[in-house]
């Protein structure tokens, strides 16, 4: 079947026997089926205040709605909640095959699919992992001889055998530290210095060689690179590569900014903005190689490459590679959705499952590069105290004139729902159990706006960070 519209996607996941099940920590971040696939099923972990809402859209299994109070584990991911007893208790009364959407794979996880007799629907973890480290993706860059920012990786003992001077004259006068050892995303183990102060801040806050519980072995340190952070999505499969519009990445909002680290991911922005030619004919150039290396790798389905677009030269940097489902999703899919595209998560799902279809790539590619606009938001425990009862139900919030407070309009999740620029949504949770971590970058929420967000200062930002302050109040204890 040619696949033009979501119809057609519907009609040939209708063709699909056996169950399909997303699998997340929250449900909201595999929703996207729902729109085109009427047997799906969502398993989630976390019990959120827009259950309500998404229900509506599909059936969901809350592990922790059955267990009656938060899950606390550290570590707690998709192969220990697919592993619980009452998971797959759930799991087994579904009609076979079973069918699981990830957000990535662990090697417990393909022992336990083999017991259970389940199909999953992701790369094998031993290529994730390969594929999604920073030496990795530092050596792909010179093979691929893509722009590369100045930089070493280096012995953590070699980084703190010289002064910030040393690294300076050598690398550039505002260095960005990464610790490769880190895996997890979201700016977890990055570090921006631009002074010898800083740089001893830093050797003597990892002076136990350890981070986030992560032994540390190397440290990567680069020129940072001024610009405009940016991530493109690619969806490889066998019959061609597709490509994202280049979406702004909102990074160390004034909210987060008692975080650690630096470059902490907060959203992402979509807007209408006509790049100059160059810009766009170099976009291609340095993300087209790495997903055909990829593609060759044996790699298939949906990753993410995040890049600088640097001010005053307009090169494209590629910083880092996410080989999963990224974080511009379900968002991006959903401004799809709106426009009347078909979502790459929908291409995804046909590599891993390998149903027939038929499609036109270029014009679906050039379909992708038309704008699309919205923006996303996250909010963070931060120095949370405990949630408010009664808590925050997830939809759609209105701002008075002020700014200052919001009124409850409708349940939502869907960017069309939102009718002005003083509207939200709320989604992706709050947590509606208990907290299940205390980690500062615990996502308690996740805002939808129908606008871009461009900068710190500008009308729609402190809007928009108005509403997150106003939303955090109505979530957290005060102290």
């Amino acid at each position: 079947m040619l696949l033009r519209h979501l119809e057609d996607a519907a009609a040939i996941f209708s063709s699909l026997k056996g169950t399909l099940v997303g699998v997340g920590m929250t449900a909201y971040s595999r929703i996207i089926p729902s729109f085109f696939c009427k047997s799906y099923h969502i398993v989630a972990l976390r019990k959120t205040g827009d259950l309500h809402v998404l229900r509506e859209k599909t059936r969901v299994f809350c592990l922790e709605e059955e267990l009656g109070s938060a899950v606390k584990e550290e570590g707690f991911q998709s192969a220990r909640l697919l592993a619980h007893p009452l998971t797959r208790e759930y799991l087994r009364s579904l009609p076979d095959p079973k069918y699981l959407l990830l957000y990535q794979n662990y090697p417990e996880l393909e022992h336990l699919a083999r017991e259970e007799n389940w199909v999953l629907l992701a790369n094998p973890p031993d290529l994730r992992t390969r594929t999604g480290s920073r030496s990795f993706f530092n050596d792909l860059l010179q093979r691929l001889k893509l722009n590369t920012a100045e930089g070493f990786l280096v012995p953590i003992e070699e980084l703190w055998s010289h002064e910030y001077r040393y690294w300076a004259e050598n690398v550039g006068p505002k260095l960005a530290v990464q610790l490769p050892e880190v895996r997890m995303g979201g700016g977890r183990g990055t570090f921006f210095i631009s002074s010898e102060p800083q740089f001893q801040a830093l050797q003597a806050r990892l002076e136990r060689r350890s981070w986030r519980g992560s032994r540390l072995e190397t440290m990567t340190v680069r020129r940072f690179v001024e610009g405009t952070p940016a991530s493109v999505a690619l969806c490889i499969t066998g019959k061609g590569i597709l490509f994202s519009r280049l979406q702004t990445q909102l990074l160390d909002l004034p909210f987060s900014r008692a975080i650690p680290e630096n470059g902490v991911f907060c959203g992402h922005s979509w807007d209408d903005a006509q790049f100059p030619a160059p810009v766009r004919d170099e976009i291609p150039a340095q993300t087209g190689p790495i997903g055909e290396h990829m593609s060759r790798m044996g790699y298939r389905g949906i990753l993410g490459i995040d890049l600088v677009l640097e001010k005053g030269t307009g090169r494209i940097y590629p910083m880092e590679i996410n080989p999963r489902l990224t974080g511009a999703f379900p968002m991006l899919s959903q401004l799809h959705l709106g426009r009347g595209l078909i979502p790459m998560e929908i291409f995804h799902l046909l590599e891993f499952l390998g149903l027939p279809y038929e499609a036109d790539f270029v014009s679906i590619n050039r379909e992708y590069a038309e704008p699309v606009k919205g923006s996303h938001m996250l909010l963070f425990l931060m120095n949370g105290r405990g949630l408010k009862s009664p808590h925050l139900k997830g939809g759609l919030y209105e701002l008075d004139s002020p700014g200052e407070v919001a009124g409850f309009v409708k349940p939502a999740m869907d960017y069309r729902d939102i009718a002005n620029d003083r509207q939200f949504i709320v989604i992706d949770g709050p947590p509606d159990e208990d907290l299940g971590s205390g980690d500062p970058l615990y996502r308690l929420c996740r805002l939808l706006f129908n606008h871009p967000l461009d900068g710190n200062k500008s009308e729609e930002m402190s809007r928009a960070l108005k509403a997150a302050k106003w939303v955090r109040n109505q979530i957290l204890q005060s102290h």
